[in-house]
């Protein structure tokens, strides 16, 4: 079981990793850290970094969003083509959020079981914790859809 929101998928493509690599970078760009959102430029699909043998990018959005998840890629050749191993996973900020948020409802509701003898206000902390979780994966979750709707079809249009 796994406590962290992440996915991993393996695409098999009938190109090679040299064509791959070539597709991410048509459509990323790196991130202007103080540029706003809104005025980025229109003609790409990702923010990133594409070296030599892996990229890493999350998809161009036009306004903050927290569940926004990294995709990491690596590429393996074969004799028909390449494989292409990708992850996603949540910004270290959204883990840090998600983490202390759990941790803090947590030792809310021990205080209030052990030290106050108060079960529903602990009890009332942890749902919320518990509810906090929920609605950070579902919002992962989301975001991971569309981010794989858009990569494969950057990877796999015109094969």
């Amino acid at each position: 079981m796994q406590l962290l929101p992440a996915e991993s998928e393996t695409l098999v493509l009938p190109y090679s990793g040299k064509e791959v690599f070539e597709r991410i970078r048509q459509v990323t760009r790196p991130l202007e850290p103080y540029l706003p959102l809104s005025v980025q430029e229109e003609d790409f699909r990702f923010n990133g970094v594409v070296e030599t043998d892996e990229f890493r990018l999350s998809r161009k959005i036009t306004r903050p969003n927290s569940f926004l998840p990294i995709i990491i890629g690596k590429v393996a050749p074969t004799s028909k083509g390449c494989l292409v191993f990708l992850s996603y996973k949540l910004f270290s900020s959204t883990l840090l959020f998600i983490g202390f948020w759990s941790v803090l409802t947590l030792l809310i509701s021990l205080y209030f079981f052990f030290y106050e003898k108060l079960y529903g206000y602990g009890s009332i902390a942890i749902v919320i914790g518990i509810f906090n979780y929920v609605i950070a994966l579902l919002n992962f979750q989301k975001q991971v859809k569309i981010s794989r709707q858009l990569i494969k079809h950057t990877l796999q249009v015109g094969t």
